[in-house]
């Protein structure tokens, strides 16, 4: 690279406006519809392929000198050199410190735009939708991801999301599970955060079930989610991870034109997991009590008193879920109440709301609820299995083959043909 005195050369402004000049009659053709890429989602700062080639004239301009590449790298990260299109409208954060401005203040590990908020908590830590750029074709086959992103590391979530998906996703990725599309979770210099990037999949059984007529999952449907989340908990379990998050919002379809089978379901959001001391013969529970995790209204009994849990109580949870997809409510929830969309994440054994105090509690109406009553209408399989689970000593591997047998042969009769559950033609069936 050449270098020019600073006598010599022409000021730092004027280069910068020559820059931003240059700039400009760029984006004409960067903003221009063509029928390989009608969008932009990189940024001067990280410019996608076809962006590079139109940009050639303005990025020359950093080798005639220093002073021309130090003007450059200033209005790189400006506010003039905004992103080439709009992905959001009308979207404002007006808090610099919440996650929802940060993972927005660029483009996250040169690669991902985010362009809408899945969920965010407490404003540091959150869950998105964004395009990723990243690929050979650039934002011409820009992809959609799902990135998990923390304003720090030390998240207790965070952690136990990077140590979850460290082991299901070695070297043999256990099946319906999402494999990471990042090593960990990577620090963006730029925005501040930690950012973990997932693949999308298909909508969750929440989704589902809000378009089918009565919200409710017919008998054969609740069946199939029975089979597959044995078989997510039997390989889940078998590597040492208790998932303590099940719900219908994080079990998902797989992904449109995947491989799958019509029926697989993926299992996700593992920021509340555990994971076992499998070496042990014997092992036991904490000796202290353990911060409740999960979503109260499918905890188990065990968990809402603080007690560690181990493969029953995500089997436990498992026999609510199914029960709320065929009746669509639980016995326990209330109009109002803590419960009552199921959207809940508690961590804390202390947190309690006022209005939460005049409920009865989620467990003690557990406790009294007989398996007649929360299985009611339903076929015998889910009683049985009920017992199975709760005969169950902590850390005692369960008889998966025998639950999941149990299910099938009930299913086979619902469905002598052997056909799959085709979750992706239910849900478009129920659009219409």
């Amino acid at each position: 690279m050449n270098t020019v005195p600073n006598g010599l050369g022409p000021s730092l402004k004027i280069i910068e406006r020559i820059v931003c000049e240059v700039y400009l009659s760029c984006l004409p053709q960067l903003n221009t519809p063509t029928p390989e890429c009608n969008k932009h989602f990189c940024s001067l700062a990280s410019p996608g392929r076809r962006a590079l080639i139109l940009l050639a004239p303005l990025l020359s301009l950093r080798l005639v000198a220093s002073s021309w590449n130090t003007a450059f790298k200033n209005f790189q990260h400006s506010t003039r050199a905004a992103f080439f299109s709009a992905v959001e409208d009308g979207v404002y954060y007006p808090h610099a410190w919440h996650i929802n401005t940060r993972v927005r203040k660029a483009v996250l590990l040169a690669r991902y735009r985010v362009f809408r908020t899945i969920d965010s908590e407490a404003g540091n830590r959150g869950v998105y939708l964004a395009y990723d750029f990243g690929g050979a074709e650039g934002c011409a086959e820009a992809l959609e991801v799902v990135v998990k992103a923390w304003v720090t590391d030390s998240d207790f979530e965070c952690q136990r999301e990077i140590a979850a998906y460290s082991v299901l996703g070695g070297a043999k990725p256990c099946r319906g599970v999402p494999v990471p599309r990042t090593t960990g979770a990577q620090h963006d210099p730029v925005c501040d955060v930690h950012a973990l990037v997932l693949p999308k999949l298909g909508p969750t059984l929440e989704d589902l079930r809000e378009l089918l007529p009565d919200k409710q999952f017919d008998a054969r449907m609740v069946l199939t989610v029975g089979i597959q989340m044995i078989e997510r908990y039997r390989d889940i379990h078998a590597r040492g991870i208790i998932h303590n998050g099940i719900k219908p919002a994080n079990i998902c379809l797989s992904p449109r034109g995947s491989a799958d089978p019509p029926d697989v379901l993926y299992a996700i959001d593992f920021g509340l997991s555990t994971i076992l001391d499998m070496a042990s013969e014997s092992p036991l529970p904490s000796g202290q009590r353990v911060d409740a995790v999960g979503n109260r209204r499918f905890m188990s009994v065990f968990a809402h008193h603080g007690i560690g849990q181990s493969q029953r109580d995500d089997l436990e949870s498992l026999a609510y879920l199914l029960s709320y997809l065929f009746h669509g409510s639980l016995p326990w929830d209330t109009p109002g109440g803590p419960n009552a969309r199921g959207s809940s994440r508690s961590r804390s054994r202390t947190a309690t709301t006022q209005t939460e105090q005049h409920q009865p509690q989620v467990w003690r109406i557990k406790i009294a609820t007989q398996p007649s009553v929360l299985f009611r209408h339903m076929d015998a399989c889910y009683v049985d299995f009920w017992r199975d689970v709760k005969a169950l000593a902590y850390a005692e591997v369960p008889d998966y083959d025998r639950m999941r047998a149990r299910f099938m042969a009930r299913l086979q009769e619902h469905e002598p043909s052997d056909v799959p559950v085709d979750w992706w033609d239910i849900s478009e069936k129920s659009k219409q």
